[in-house]
């Protein structure tokens, strides 16, 4: 196995997933890939860089392949410029495993963080590295105990913390249960147990699975705060809520691009417009949107480049330049 990081060192090298179609939430990823769907007028995926390079990270690949030029282009624009970043762009869609395996040319001989651009928390990757050499661990799992184990599923673990069993595959029952944060520290050793990247395959049922059933050390490590994932319309207003609120922290600095505040928890982003009219409360409204006169919009996200009507009503909406919004479809995942 390769060196684990010194204690408290986050790894220099990471990889954001970005390759899925976000099917769940549909009509909006079909012009746009969900790691660029906004969360307060900045997308997913900056979020994402912004925590890696705030921490010490110095090499992000993202690999890509729905929408892809989108993603290139994104890359291209040097959204963190403290980051090397590198897009690999797969020739089908290859999965969490695949996509991993698929970047074996990239990837260095140390540990490699893997996180996705769909969950945003400010985790503590140095406690995650802590924890990974402490234990000595081939793999480290980021959990959350506060998530709905319905619908993620379960991933348990023993009184010292180590992962026993992931929705049930490896037969054997922890001490305690808690959600895949989708923050992952793997060791070269690790990786070398995913196949090859000619197909796909999945880093839970392909990785961690097969390594368990092993014997191999598992660390988990619990996430302390608020976490949300960005996989449903549903969720995503959710997690807006909660950064309007303060209640998700996010990067003070991106914060401030989202646009000015204004009265009843809103933001407005400076190149959109709003008429004097319009009623706002929990809405952020996006680049070049437009709302108009007498419009009532309470919990709304509205997208780039959206038209609003006059007197149009909106309650919990993701409003695209159709005004549409999709119904939740919670649905579990490993």
């Amino acid at each position: 196995m390769s060196a684990s990081p010194v204690s408290g060192t986050v790894p220099t090298q990471a990889v954001v997933l970005c390759a899925g179609e976000g099917r769940r939430l549909r009509p909006f990823t079909e012009r746009r890939p969900k790691p660029l769907l906004p969360l307060l007028n900045v997308p997913l995926l900056r979020h994402t860089l912004r925590l890696l390079a705030r921490s010490g990270v110095q090499r992000v690949a993202l690999n890509a392949w729905c929408l892809s030029e989108q993603i290139l282009a994104f890359a291209e624009s040097r959204p963190e410029p403290g980051l090397d970043l590198h897009v690999e762009v797969e020739p089908t869609l290859l999965g969490t495993g695949g996509g991993l395996a698929n970047l074996s040319g990239w990837r260095g001989d140390g540990p490699l963080l893997v996180l996705t651009s769909d969950v945003l928390a400010d985790f503590d990757l140095a406690g995650l590295a802590s924890r990974h050499a402490a234990r000595g661990a081939e793999a480290s799992m980021t959990l959350v105990t506060d998530a709905d184990i319905e619908r993620y599923g379960a991933v348990e673990m023993d009184d010292a913390g180590d992962l026993t069993d992931i929705v049930g595959l490896v037969g054997r029952p922890g001490t305690a249960a808690a959600v895949n944060g989708s923050v992952h520290l793997l060791s070269a050793a690790f990786l070398e147990r995913l196949p090859a990247a000619a197909g796909p395959s999945c880093l839970v049922r392909d990785g961690y699975v097969p390594a368990l059933r092993e014997g191999a050390a598992i660390a988990g490590f619990v996430h302390q705060g608020p976490w949300a994932e960005i996989g449903t319309p549903e969720l995503l207003l959710a997690a807006q809520r909660a950064a309007l609120a303060g209640d998700l922290p996010l990067d003070p600095a991106l914060m401030a691009e989202c646009g000015p505040s204004v009265p009843t928890r809103s933001r407005v982003h400076r190149s959109a417009s709003v008429s004097a009219a319009a009623v706002l409360e929990d809405t952020v409204v996006g680049p070049r949107a437009h709302v108009g006169a007498g419009a009532r919009l309470r919990g709304c996200v509205v997208l780039p480049g959206a038209e609003i009507a006059p007197n149009a009503v909106h309650t919990d909406a993701v409003l695209d330049a159709a005004a549409r919004t999709a119904p939740a479809q919670p649905q579990s995942t490993a």
